[in-house]
């Protein structure tokens, strides 16, 4: 009944995507199913664990060789947790309240070379036919405005203002926000579109299947995987590669930080900060090239 509440709540009131839900859900049904073990109960409610429970779960992460940086997210979905049911006074007391988490080394985002996005545009050829058109504007879009994978599936052909050059999108907890675009996806729109209205597909939403339903995430995956391996040998290679590609070669290239911030949909100025490290990373390496005594 309490995980029941806390997961509509995040799905309706925090307008969560349905992976972060789900991200939530794993975390919290992986410390239920730790407390039936520990217990040897046939029924627990985790809504009233203590803290010595979660105290022996996170123990039992580390030596099960789970990362820091994982076990702080687990953590962080109790600490949400439990904060909620205390804010609807189901419980009493939080028992996170003592928990604290662990330190992580901060994982700069990868990104792709800018020479590399050259290649994958201007050198590799993509079909002419709907598959190929409809997988270059998949990277077109990603790489041009930075989008999230969610909010691109969700994009519809009149989101796509071609007379200014912006794509209006809904992000994260219904904000909506206006993109601006290169000249040259232009061209890839209008290709697009034209075929997708030849072979009569008439779905609203922009990106569509050869059958015309809406893309799902393992299709842009596979797309996006698939040509980024053919010009980078990042490990790295998803639709969020893109975003960090894009938000990184704004700032390399005199973009001003609030302005990045804007174009993400970040809700604050330190999720975007992380971008300043590859920055300062690049000048340090251009240091090294360039300077007689470096």
């Amino acid at each position: 009944m309490h995980l029941e509440a806390y997961l509509k709540y995040l799905k309706f009131e925090k307008r969560y995507s349905a992976h972060t839900i789900c991200a939530y859900t794993n975390d919290l049904q992986q410390f239920a199913n730790f407390s039936q073990s520990y217990s040897q109960k046939n029924t627990i409610n985790i809504a009233f664990a203590d803290f010595q429970l979660i105290r022996d779960w996170i123990i039992s992460l580390y030596n099960k060789g789970v990362s820091p940086r994982s076990i702080k997210r687990k953590i962080s979905s109790l600490k949400k947790f439990y904060t909620f049911l205390l804010r609807e006074q189901l419980i009493q007391t939080n028992p996170t309240d003592k928990i604290i988490l662990p330190k992580t080394d901060k994982k700069l985002p990868e990104f792709i070379k800018q020479n590399e996005i050259s290649v994958l545009f201007e050198k590799l050829n993509f079909s002419n036919n709907f598959t190929g058109q409809r997988d270059k504007l998949i990277l077109n879009i990603l790489y041009s405005t930075g989008i999230r994978l969610s909010e691109l599936m969700n994009l519809k052909e009149q989101d796509i203002n071609t007379l200014d050059n912006t794509i209006k999108v809904l992000g994260k907890r219904n904000k909506e926000r206006i993109i601006p675009f290169p000249q040259v996806l232009i061209s890839n729109i209008n290709s697009y579109i034209k075929i997708k209205q030849e072979i009569g597909i008439t779905n609203p939403y922009l990106l569509v299947t050869e059958k015309g339903a809406k893309v799902y995430p393992k299709l842009i995956y596979r797309t996006v995987v698939k040509y980024l391996t053919m010009i980078t040998t990042n490990e790295s290679k998803s639709p969020h590669t893109l975003r960090h590609t894009y938000a990184t070669h704004l700032l390399n290239n005199g973009a001003d930080l609030n302005a990045i911030k804007e174009l993400l949909g970040h809700a604050n100025l330190s999720a975007t900060q992380i971008y300043t490290h590859n920055t300062f990373k690049k000048l340090n390496e251009i240091y090294k090239q360039a300077h007689p005594r470096a």
